[in-house]
């Protein structure tokens, strides 16, 4: 038996050549750019959060989960009527959560209007996230 040759390529026990070896993918370990929390303007932005709230903010989140313009929903209409189910309501409440608002899918199904649901921001806002400029009258 002769020896292999060390010039010619590797092959298995059949005679084929070895699969190329798997690798992974690369990843960059560098962090992505822009402020990392703790960071002051990530303090300064979730600080803005639990100010910025208002009811025409509300409006906004409830009509782009519809997929509507925000002047479509009024204060009294019934959110129900106009489209929101129970994943949207979850989709809505994933919105408000931004703000550092949490309000139950229970409380939110109850009293489907925009008036009833900007209520339980301002009585679930801590500190004051509902800001007096946005309350429904």
């Amino acid at each position: 038996m002769t020896p292999p040759d060390p010039s010619s390529p590797p092959t298995t026990a059949g005679g084929t050549p070895p699969a190329a070896p798997r690798t992974s993918p690369v990843v960059d370990p560098a962090p992505a750019p822009g402020p990392g929390p703790g960071s002051a303007p990530a303090a300064a932005a979730e600080h803005r959060a639990d100010l910025d709230l208002d009811l025409d903010l509300l409006r906004a989140a409830v009509a782009d989960v519809l997929g509507i313009a925000p002047e479509k929903v009024g204060d009294d209409d019934n959110l129900v009527a106009l489209g929101v189910e129970s994943v949207r309501v979850m989709a809505i409440s994933a919105q408000l959560r931004k703000y550092r608002v949490r309000i139950g899918y229970a409380q939110m199904i109850e009293e489907p209007t925009l008036r009833a649901w900007w209520r339980l921001v301002a009585d679930s806002a801590p500190g004051g996230a509902a800001t007096d400029a946005g309350r429904a009258g």
